[in-house]
């Protein structure tokens, strides 16, 4: 490593971490900033670091430590600040590095010990690195360890009157990561979270209601031969374009980026409220076991499924102006509409090697919609 501090009588600087454990490093009264490269003053060649990560201000009594800039984490015994006074004895820990500064002449502070400190440290530790963390990340973390904790409390109860939250907490999970995830990414218009709410419920709402009276309706003609689950988009995907018709003429959300993200929102919400339907028949079929079987499976696949293929039609529907009449007649939509039937029915086939080209091909479209703002060539 390649410690650039001369080596001076005064306070010390000594590692607990590492390779270089044990080693100390002489500060003499002066300023110095601590990063991963030059032109930082103290250089430690850690990924963990930034170029210039924290100043030390180090004076007779004591030395001052901040962070260079925000977004970075500190921690001075074990507490995540963005700067503090260090005595003798205090230890500061940047990325995977542990130090401590010493001095001899200054005698060291006492510190709390107690278990309630230590728990206080750790938690305000979590806040630092939480606090930085992206939007999806965040409600990934949030949204598990509810369903998880409500998962756990209906096995030690089995309490019948929280099995309706468990299944919807449950179901959620990887929908709402995914979601936040592409308005973290590819959201330039800012689609208000109303929008995105009511965009979700109608999806698991309007959608499942408009697809139960479209497949009563064409049983009634066909005798029930449309019924199979092979033939389930026929009547989904527009179930679940029709569930984002209430901003259809909205002036704000005219891109098909914008088609592409209410989409996938109204295709989540749909997925969201089928898996809680099909958690409840396992719940009741196989218990508890059946019932996280159904929902680790549905909810590691939901990506790759309703969520895209309404994203894909929807797009499609966007580009063509927003007008169903325009739409029904536009061979781009026509096209977006057939993949996103013919992706469903693949999937819906039920075998393994059928789902995985279902699985395929939709995220491959996607990420080329994504690529071109939601435009089909």
């Amino acid at each position: 490593m390649n410690w650039s501090v001369p080596i001076r009588a005064g306070w010390r600087l000594r590692v607990l971490t590492g390779t270089s454990r044990g080693q100390e490093f002489d500060l003499a009264p002066f300023q110095y900033v601590l990063g991963s490269r030059l032109p930082a003053s103290i250089v430690i060649p850690d990924p963990g670091i930034a170029d210039q990560h924290i100043y030390l201000d180090v004076r007779q009594d004591y030395v001052d430590v901040r962070l260079f800039r925000s977004g970075l984490t500190l921690l001075v015994n074990d507490k995540a600040t963005q700067s503090a006074r260090l005595n003798s004895g205090d230890r500061i820990n940047i990325g995977q590095f542990e130090f401590q500064v010493i001095n001899p002449g200054v005698p060291p502070q006492p510190r709390p010990t107690s278990s309630t400190s230590v728990v206080s440290a750790k938690w305000q530790q979590f806040q630092a690195i939480f606090k930085n963390w992206e939007r999806w990340q965040k409600v990934g973390v949030v949204t598990s360890a509810i369903a998880v904790t409500l998962f756990g409390l209906e096995v030690a109860t089995g309490n019948p009157n929280i099995v309706p939250v468990t299944l919807l907490a449950m179901s959620l999970v990887v929908p709402s990561v995914v979601i936040f995830f592409l308005l973290d990414r590819y959201d330039k218009t800012g689609i208000s979270l109303r929008t995105l709410a009511l965009t979700f419920l109608a999806g698991g709402t309007i959608g499942i209601i408009v697809t139960i009276f479209t497949a009563k309706a064409s049983a009634l003609v066909t005798g029930g031969l449309l019924l199979a689950p092979l033939f389930a988009g026929l009547y989904e995907e527009p179930a679940k374009l029709l569930a984002t018709s209430w901003r259809w003429t909205h002036r704000g959300y005219d891109r098909p980026m914008d088609g592409l993200i209410l989409g996938v929102v109204s295709g989540l919400g749909f997925a969201v409220f089928e898996s809680a339907g099909y958690g409840f028949q396992a719940l009741l079929n196989d218990g508890h076991s059946g019932l996280l079987w159904v929902m680790v499976i549905r909810g590691a696949t939901s990506p790759f499924g309703h969520g895209l293929w309404s994203g894909i039609a929807a797009a499609a529907f966007w580009q063509s102006g927003r007008d169903l009449r325009i739409a029904v007649k536009n061979r781009q939509f026509q096209i977006a509409m057939l993949w996103a039937i013919g992706l469903h029915a693949l999937w819906n086939g039920g075998h393994i090697p059928g789902m995985l080209i279902s699985g395929y091909f939709s995220l491959r479209e996607f990420r080329r919609l994504l690529a071109n703002r939601g435009y089909r060539n």
